[in-house]
């Protein structure tokens, strides 16, 4: 499961809080230009990693180090953010979120532990699940 969304104990959210620290200084360091989801208290809480090698649909330049969030943790913020059920969210994710090119810093998103055909709520797979 995502980690980002089984953190709720304060303990789970402190440990949580320490790591997004130090994920995010390894992002400045390896890629400065990386673009961040705003607004960033809403969605620093879906970074779950950074990587020189995503599996998306753009077309990458090689060694260039993006943010990677979790599609969960992503949808389950722009319900909060936007007070609104999980078929919105989950349009409001492709049009605005996933489906946006920024440059060479664009995110990537990653799935955590879902079901093939269901990581999006039934609509199109997830980039880990495209080719399954």
């Amino acid at each position: 499961m995502d980690p980002v969304i089984l953190a709720k104990t304060d303990e789970e959210r402190a440990s949580r809080s320490v790591e997004l620290a130090a994920l995010l200084e390894r992002l400045e360091v390896a890629n400065p230009e990386a673009c961040l989801l705003e607004p960033r208290d809403l969605y620093d809480l879906a970074l779950t990693d950074i990587t020189d090698a995503a599996k998306d649909h753009w077309g990458r330049k090689e060694k260039v180090f993006v943010a990677v969030y979790s599609t969960q943790a992503c949808i389950k913020a722009i319900m909060q953010h936007l007070d609104c059920d999980d078929a919105e969210a989950w349009e409001w994710f492709g049009f605005n979120t996933s489906g946006g090119w920024y440059g060479e810093g664009t995110p990537t998103f990653t799935c955590h532990g879902c079901d093939v055909g269901d990581c999006d709520g039934g609509r199109a797979p997830c980039p880990d699940h495209a080719d399954a």
